[in-house]
């Protein structure tokens, strides 16, 4: 019994030694990271949902926020948010963007809406990907400047 019970404390110590070889040579593969987003894919859905709501299409709107946000609003509240809490974003005359944040599952993107009348409003949309698209999770007007304002910055 002597021998046999040396035999299995062999067994366990070489079993232990041939798992620890193998950890050195077997090393998890690194965590995938997502592709970094494009930042005209970001801007085309920020100018799609302005574009609609210029031409009051709330519909096409609406297919541009995220599912939470769908779920939080179904398509006549959110309508009503926007003429409500943001009528002046349907009549913007052009936007401009800049660089995109990356914030966890998040990307933000802040825009500068330009007004016929010369105000500007600096809008922070936070975007999230659905699948293989990005969707608006939420925007939030952050300050507003009257006419006459200029911005700083640089164009490319």
């Amino acid at each position: 019994m002597s021998h046999a019970w040396h035999r299995i404390k062999v067994g366990i110590v070489g079993a232990t030694f041939g798992v620890c070889a193998a950890a050195v040579f077997i090393r998890p593969l690194p965590a995938r990271r997502a592709a970094e987003p494009r930042a005209q894919e970001l801007y085309a859905v920020v100018i799609e949902e302005l574009t609609a709501l210029r031409e009051a299409d709330y519909s096409r709107a609406y297919r541009q926020v995220s599912l939470e946000t769908q779920e939080r609003y179904n398509i006549q509240a959110f309508a009503e948010l926007i003429r409500v809490e943001r009528p002046e974003l349907a009549g913007f005359e052009h936007v401009e963007f800049g660089a995109p944040k990356a914030v966890g599952r998040v990307v933000q993107v802040p825009a500068y809406v330009f007004f016929p009348a010369g105000e500007i409003a600096a809008v922070r949309y936070s975007l999230v990907r659905e699948g293989s698209v990005w969707k608006i999770d939420r925007a939030e007007v952050e300050r507003r400047w009257g006419r006459g304002r200029r911005l700083g910055g640089e164009r490319t």
